[in-house]
């Protein structure tokens, strides 16, 4: 008999919890609190696959539970749901709770059922998965890392970070950008959600299609809650940072960057984590369709074949 996996919902309105179990509870094993103290008791006790959290609760906001449940269960895909358009919370949700989707209310039911299946089977996968560890991590050294921006600032910043250990590459233009990514392998991506008038949404969420692993930082002043909620599903963005630069939270932001990029390369099913939702905004899809064909024609002229874990 196959074991159901589990889903933990954590929702101050007993409505919604009452909603969300009808919905799921034959296909998994549901445990359910308005308590997000209780919540993180069921995640000490029990193997939980998948973590589905409000926002705004009376007694621990849903940021915060995410934030302690990456601590408590790190291999748990959570997931913030919210009817509110809270950019600080969506903010601490991606930074601190490393969430895989932003679901907003009112859900449909597919689309909800949908997601959750898809979280459910990648946590059941990791399950059974180990990390490799770093004394045999078949990652290179010195990696790159490649910063989209016209301040320049913000490439001294990050090359003083990272010194001689690794190699930052400054760019301008999403061209100059592109043509750099058709050329070598890029670890980490920081980028700015905009060049002058360029909106660089589409470019960004491109980028993670075809190159999966490479995770991105971006750094801006905008406080989009729906622009940020489509880079967290379609782009994954693993760190949103605030402008102007905080080098500290920086350092410390592209430290984690480094360390989740080595655990995904050097073990494969980690790179499930980064599945994106699909879009199906029409002219995103046709600038996608345009950066991709873009990139293969710069690829054929240089013969640069990017390896991707197995």
């Amino acid at each position: 008999m196959q074991i159901k996996p589990k889903v933990l919902l954590v929702d101050d309105e007993e409505r919604i919890l009452r909603s969300l179990g009808l919905l799921l509870r034959m296909q998994y094993q549901v445990f359910a609190t308005s308590d997000g103290y209780e919540a993180l008791e069921i995640l000490k006790r029990e193997k939980i696959h998948v973590l589905i959290s409000d926002q705004r609760m009376p007694v621990m906001m849903g940021s915060e539970l995410l934030r302690h449940a990456r601590e408590i269960a790190p291999d748990t895909v959570r997931i913030l749901l919210t009817g509110y358009a809270d950019a600080d919370a969506a903010l601490e949700a991606v930074n601190e709770g490393e969430i895989f989707r932003y679901i907003t209310k009112p859900w449909g039911p597919k689309e909800l059922r949908d997601t959750i299946a898809q979280a459910a089977d990648i946590a059941v996968k990791m399950e059974g998965a180990s990390v490799a560890p770093a004394s045999v991590s078949v990652v290179p050294d010195k990696l790159t890392c490649l910063v989209l921006d016209r301040d320049e600032s913000t490439f001294k910043a990050v090359q003083d970070i990272l010194g001689m250990q690794h190699e930052v590459v400054w760019r301008q233009t999403i061209q100059g950008a592109l043509q750099m990514l058709s050329s070598r392998a890029v670890a980490i991506l920081v980028t700015e959600l905009s060049l002058g008038d360029e909106d660089l949404s589409a470019m960004i969420k491109t980028l993670k299609q075809e190159h999966p692993e490479m995770l991105t930082i971006i750094l801006t002043c905008f406080k989009d809650t729906s622009r940020l909620a489509d880079l967290i599903n379609q782009a994954q963005v693993f760190r949103y940072l605030p402008k102007p630069l905080r080098k500290g939270l920086l350092s410390k932001s592209i430290e984690s960057t480094l360390t989740r990029y080595r655990a995904i390369t050097s073990t494969p099913v980690l790179l499930n984590t980064q599945i994106v939702e699909k879009t199906s905004d029409t002219s995103q899809q046709e600038a996608s369709a345009k950066i991709v064909e873009y990139m293969a024609k710069l690829r054929g002229k240089t013969g640069f074949t990017r390896s991707q874990p197995a």
